[in-house]
């Protein structure tokens, strides 16, 4: 799993990025609206998803992870269009679909942290953030905001630190696959 995630580390360098334009944009949107917030959440839902996805088709030694990864792309991306195609959506609906796959997200990271808690050394913090990003959704879910203005400001601030913190991880991983052998290492790294 580790070979396949090194390999693949500009996955997360995207969904990083991604996550920190997002955020940055519902941060200094001149309007807050309920088009922004969907149009974010279904954005990085789906390329969350996309992520997801292609991370598990790369996974090919650990069937179950893939079939996890890939199973949960797929909701993701499906959420996304809910989001994205559901016209009249109101803030109690985005919150509680914004906290589902929050919970779900977190639940994935931690399952990763998980598996490679025998390669990768403090896996522990990526299995903490992985908690964390489920506890924040289930308090979405729980005590949801009750007004858009209280919401962006949440989705923006969630996209900048997981955008910073996936970007970081991006680089490392990068920096891994530097380290395997030629017959591992990604193309061009």
């Amino acid at each position: 799993m580790i070979t396949s995630l090194t390999r693949n580390w500009w996955i997360q360098l995207i969904r990083g990025v991604l996550a920190l334009v997002l955020g940055i944009t519902a941060l200094v949107a001149p309007s807050t609206n309920l088009t922004l917030a969907v149009f974010l959440v279904a954005a990085f839902a789906i390329a969350d998803g996309a992520m997801n996805i292609t991370t598990g088709l790369g996974l090919r030694e650990h069937s179950g992870s893939k079939n996890l990864f890939v199973g949960s792309g797929t909701a993701f991306i499906v959420l996304g269009l809910i989001v994205l195609f559901w016209p009249s959506i109101t803030v109690t609906a985005l919150v509680l679909l914004f906290g589902l796959w929050l919970i779900a997200s977190g639940a994935l990271v931690a399952y990763g942290a998980s598996t490679l808690r025998t390669v990768v050394p403090n896996v522990w913090v990526m299995g903490a953030v992985g908690v964390a990003i489920a506890v924040l959704g289930l308090g979405l879910v729980v005590f949801g905001p009750s007004s858009i203005e209280n919401f962006l400001p949440f989705a923006g601030w969630f996209g900048v630190i997981v955008g910073l913190i996936m970007i970081v991880v991006s680089f490392r991983l990068r920096s891994d696959a530097a380290q395997l052998p030629d017959s591992q290492a990604p193309d061009g790294v």
